[in-house]
């Protein structure tokens, strides 16, 4: 059985490095996901549920073929970077103060690749007429945009197929 999976999600804070008495490295992080939808009604993109993950990454210093301090490295994404995690989901059970026993779904992680983000685009002429005809109430059967182009003198012609 294949127990390795690979998620994407962006951090809603930086994450944190720490060591364990013994001296290993790990780095703590949330992995955050969400659905979105377009509402017509707003005219815009709405988030209709959230995820959010806690992702651990442990350094591999006893692997020889791949001495890669995954750990410390980790440590420098930050709020908002967009990243890959490879690893499996694992249960921590924990036992309360007051005798109450809880537990939590964590990712354990063995690697992890930042995504690029997209720049921030303007929009092209196209788009700023689109947006600029829609804001003054304009459908495409109304308006500039409901007008076909010039057809160089041929009216009513069939589509060449």
């Amino acid at each position: 059985m294949i127990d390795l999976i690979t998620l994407t999600g962006g951090l809603p804070r930086d994450a944190e490095l720490r060591f364990t008495p013994q001296g290993a490295a790990v780095t703590n992080f949330t992995l955050a996901n969400s659905d979105n939808r377009y509402d017509q009604e707003q005219n815009q993109w709405v988030k209709t549920r959230s995820m959010y993950l806690d992702v651990t990454i442990w350094n591999e210093a006893g692997n020889k073929q791949n001495p890669t301090p995954w750990a410390e490295m980790a440590a420098n994404l930050k709020k908002g970077d967009q990243v890959a995690v490879t690893g499996k989901l694992i249960t921590r059970s924990w036992e309360t103060k007051e005798g109450e026993k809880r537990s939590k779904v964590e990712f354990n992680a063995y690697r992890y690749y930042t995504l690029p983000t997209a720049p921030q685009q303007q929009p092209n002429q196209a788009q700023q007429q689109w947006n600029n005809a829609t804001q003054q109430g304009q459908t495409a059967t109304s308006g500039a945009w409901s007008t076909p182009p010039a057809q160089s003198g041929q009216q009513n012609q069939e589509p060449p197929f």
